[in-house]
């Protein structure tokens, strides 16, 4: 993947995630991420338009309840940030899908966004994403996160 490509994923991936949730992240080698056995949580969307692609966000299942706090203002411990964890992961992978989609396309060309699909995965499911040529690897707040975004003609 291109230089280029990639500081635009980390710049855009470390915003959304700071202004949105209030965690911070940072770009590492995949080969710093774990592949043990915990439950991970899938985000993903689809979009077309000028150019058609996808965008996949791969989290332990333990981060979503920490996102949906700090997204929606909530206490960590709070019985709702369970019931809407899935709501602000799927609020926070429509943002960043946007946010590429300007940086990359600008701000003239029209596309269709999908509605977020959010399932479990499984931890070889995970470590297949990571595995995959263009998915980068964050660290945030200690969370290890797999991205994926491709796009195409």
């Amino acid at each position: 993947m291109e230089t280029e490509r990639i500081e635009l994923f980390e710049n855009v991936f470390c915003d959304v995630f700071e202004n949105l949730a209030f965690m911070f992240g940072e770009l590492v080698e995949k080969t710093d991420l774990p592949t043990d056995n915990t439950d991970y949580v899938q985000a993903r969307m689809t979009f077309s338009g000028a150019q058609s692609g996808k965008i996949i966000l791969a989290v332990p299942a333990e981060m979503c309840p920490e996102i949906a706090a700090n997204v929606l203002g909530l206490d960590p411990d709070d019985e709702q940030v369970h019931d809407l964890a899935e709501d602000a992961l799927k609020e926070l992978i429509n943002i960043l899908c946007g946010q590429l989609l300007t940086g990359i396309a600008g701000v003239k060309p029209v596309f269709d966004l999908s509605v977020p699909d959010i399932r479990n995965i499984s931890s070889a499911e995970w470590t297949e994403l990571l595995n995959t040529d263009g998915s980068l690897g964050f660290i945030v707040d200690d969370y290890p996160v797999v991205f994926y975004f491709k796009m195409e003609q």
